[in-house]
């Protein structure tokens, strides 16, 4: 009989925990006895937006305490977006393609910025986040294209791949010291990077003259592609450079490599338009494809063993939802 009872009792919480209902602009959808989850019932809504704080339905009060996945996703007419006090958890791709989303809070208690949350909200000039995030998702921010300044959080320890993928006017961006992980092109096509800043007490990542490396030196992750700088010598300790790392660096003549590196990734030094030389030594044991695709002033010579010049489709291996 107990068992009976258990059942009974276990589909009927299921069946109220997926309950939706519609209550003024939005639809709601129960997660648990006192909270639901908030999506977009109309994609045509428009202007500002504010998310309350609770919700009633069938004689009871819920609290707002969740944004869904893709909740408002394709909404092109939000203007701002106010989130209540208690909203703790932003779903994936929430607000996905929001084009002109200009403005939003996040509210204290989000502890992640998901999966492609503002992915394509290209109006979005600032935000800020609270100390607590300790996670940016993979395409988070990607393109985000009017980003000039993102202050991250002194708790951040992940950034997910692209997440910052072409916000092409971040101009500068400093690392707290509690990241611990950057993922793989991270920074793609922020072409308005002057520099990057890490703080001296974290222990995976350093800038050294304005430029990102790995903390002992052995891997240059990114450089700015504003940096003022015609010739450029990286640290002798480096072994490696990372796919995309010089891309559409504008102002770089020649780059001077010493002995010790082995690694030139991928599209290292994808369209360095005014790059004339490249000092390659002997210690390279790989060059990737497209590594020196469109430097068009490149100087074939001066690079050790020769380049293959194979023109890079761009649109191969990307994700086309979220780019």
């Amino acid at each position: 009989m107990k068992f009976i009872f258990s059942v009974l009792f276990l589909t009927l919480t299921v069946f109220v925990s997926a309950q939706e209902f519609k209550s003024g602009t939005f639809l709601y959808r129960i997660i648990d006895e006192k909270n639901v989850e908030v999506l977009s019932n109309d994609k045509k809504m428009s202007g500002n937006v504010m998310i309350p704080e609770s919700v009633a339905f069938d004689g009871k009060i819920y609290y707002v305490s969740q944004v869904a996945d893709t909740g408002f996703a394709n909404c092109k007419g939000i203007k701002s977006l106010i989130l209540s006090s208690k909203i703790s958890k932003i779903g994936k791709r929430a607000f996905f393609n929001c084009v002109n989303l200009n403005s939003v809070n996040i509210p204290y208690g989000v502890k992640e910025i998901p999966e492609g949350v503002f992915c394509h909200c290209q109006a979005l000039g600032g935000i800020s986040l609270p100390d607590k995030i300790t996670i940016i998702g993979d395409y988070a921010f990607a393109g985000c294209k009017d980003i000039v300044k993102i202050n991250l959080p002194d708790m951040l320890k992940t950034i997910g791949n692209k997440a910052f993928y072409n916000c092409s006017k971040l101009a500068a961006l400093r690392l707290p010291s509690e990241v611990e992980k950057i993922g793989i092109r991270a920074f793609q096509g922020c072409t308005g990077l002057l520099r990057f800043e890490v703080e001296e007490q974290n222990k995976f990542f350093t800038a050294n003259e304005s430029v990102l490396f790995s903390k002992d030196l052995k891997k240059l992750i990114k450089y700015p592609s504003k940096k003022e700088t015609q010739l450029y010598t990286p640290p002798s300790a480096l072994t490696e450079i990372e796919e995309f790392a010089f891309e559409n660096v504008n102002d770089i003549v020649a780059v001077q490599l010493s002995n010790g590196v082995q690694t030139i990734s991928n599209y290292a030094f994808s369209n360095c338009e005014t790059l004339q030389k490249v000092k390659v030594p002997t210690s390279v044991r790989f060059i990737g494809e497209d590594a020196f695709f469109g430097c068009l002033r490149l100087q074939e010579e001066s690079l050790h063993g020769g380049v293959d010049y194979i023109e890079f489709d761009y649109s191969l291996g990307l994700i086309e939802d979220l780019e």
